[in-house]
């Protein structure tokens, strides 16, 4: 597993436990930092993306609110709430990382702590804030099939 990958793990186990208990982001770096055997490189990296989404948790969090059409966010399961406020933080402010990596990155990582109504949540809405911030950018590609028709193209 790689570095980035185990740092969004972290980073996802980090605003779970701040979602949840209240802590700030010191509080559970220090705590999480204590009882893990760590990648310091992913730690690091984790730290920078809970400070991010920490930092910008009201405008992460309009955004969620728009594009979770019918669902209050405090009604969402934490772990996706939590992995949506992530994936939003990296596709709004971390342009280095291009989306069909945000995006693959986020599907990966709900498979293994939440569930399939959680994959396809997250798919739908990070798609959807994908063309709002990152127009130009696609999201993850799909092989084709042998003989499958193109889809009609979209005026």
């Amino acid at each position: 597993m790689g570095v980035r990958r185990r740092g969004r793990e972290y980073a996802l186990q980090m605003l779970y436990a701040m979602d949840l208990t209240g802590y700030q982001p010191d509080q559970v770096f220090a705590g999480f930092y204590a009882i893990q055997d760590l990648n310091r490189d992913a730690f690091y990296y984790a730290r920078r993306l809970v400070d991010g989404v920490h930092g910008h948790l009201d405008e992460i969090d309009g955004v969620l609110a728009k594009y979770a059409e019918h669902w209050k966010i405090h009604r969402m399961a934490a772990v996706d709430r939590n992995l949506l406020r992530l994936g939003l933080f990296e596709l709004i402010y971390v342009k280095e990382v291009p989306f069909p990596i945000v995006i693959n990155e986020a599907l990966e990582i709900v498979k293994e702590f939440s569930d399939q109504e959680g994959t396809q949540f997250l798919n739908g809405i990070l798609d959807a804030a994908r063309k709002e911030f990152r127009p130009e950018e696609n999201g993850p590609r799909i092989k084709k099939k042998v003989g499958a028709a193109e889809p009609p193209e979209e005026s």
